[in-house]
């Protein structure tokens, strides 16, 4: 991407649009905007023209920060051509990743989607953003299996993420509930932690008979536009057994309430009435 020079653009032409940074912090944009109130914006945003409009795609906070003061312009590079999701991806994820306030959670769905985009594998994202290894993209990935109640608690801090990707290779659900507790309570390290997940998967192993061969999995991802994609995997998948299911599924959220709760939580209830 070759970019122009340094532009002020008027805060009245930027509209705002994704960002992988979900949610902003008021305390932290209240103290940005009193910064730049004193200091002025030091960096400038990157974005592009779309029409009329100026669409941001790095420098969101500086943005939001600006417009609470008196600044009616913000210094922003615009790119010379409008940047395709992936790109958009890139540019922001390269921004965003190595911060420390960027939540685990926002860093694993922006991945995810970026490699729903762009049909990279996770060795080769790893090597576009800077982020270790293979293993580093899958940790985090494997964090968005868990319950949002558990992401939250890895956001927070209060569980590492090796830990968190550790217990979600646990299948029975009760479990996992007990060893998050034991690692909030400080019993369990995560050593310790993945030592005795090994060892119930041997002794479960040694009780389990032999089994036939599973069948072999299909994985399918839609894309559904706005950073959304539905994955199905199974086997035998069809498209009528796909038609059945996904009605019957239908038919059971629509009896859910209230409508506006999270979605993780409305996937946990379901999953309960199927225990």
């Amino acid at each position: 991407m070759e970019p122009k020079s340094i532009q002020l653009v008027p805060l009245s032409r930027i509209e705002m649009r994704s960002n992988v940074r979900e949610r902003l912090v008021e305390s932290e944009q209240v103290a940005l905007a009193a910064n730049i109130a004193q200091n002025g914006i030091l960096s400038p945003c990157v974005g592009y023209e779309d029409g009329p409009k100026v669409v941001p795609v790095i420098g969101h906070r500086r943005i939001d920060a600006a417009a609470r003061t008196s600044l009616d312009c913000v210094p922003m590079i615009v790119l010379d051509h409008v940047p395709t999701p992936a790109e958009i991806l890139i540019l922001q994820l390269s921004e965003n990743c190595m911060r420390s306030d960027l939540r685990v959670s926002e860093r694993a769905r922006a991945i995810e989607d970026l490699m729903n985009k762009s049909g990279w594998s996770a060795a080769h994202v790893s090597q576009k953003l800077g982020l270790g290894s293979e293993a580093t993209i899958s940790r985090l990935l494997t964090v968005l299996v868990l319950p949002k109640s558990v992401q939250d608690l890895v956001d927070a801090g209060r569980v590492p993420i090796s830990s968190a990707a550790a217990i979600a290779s646990v299948p029975n659900a009760d479990e996992r509930h007990r060893l998050i507790d034991e690692v909030l309570a400080g019993r369990l390290t995560r050593d310790k932690l993945v030592k005795r997940i090994r060892s119930n998967k041997q002794q479960n192993g040694r009780m389990r008979p032999h089994r036939a061969p599973r069948p072999k999995l299909t994985r399918v991802v839609f894309p559904l536009g706005e950073r959304r994609s539905l994955t199905v995997t199974g086997s035998d998948l069809t498209l009528q057994a796909f038609v059945e299911w996904l009605e019957a599924t239908l038919n059971r959220f629509r009896m859910l309430e209230p409508r506006d709760m999270e979605l993780g939580d409305a996937f946990g209830i379901v999953n309960a009435s199927n225990s």
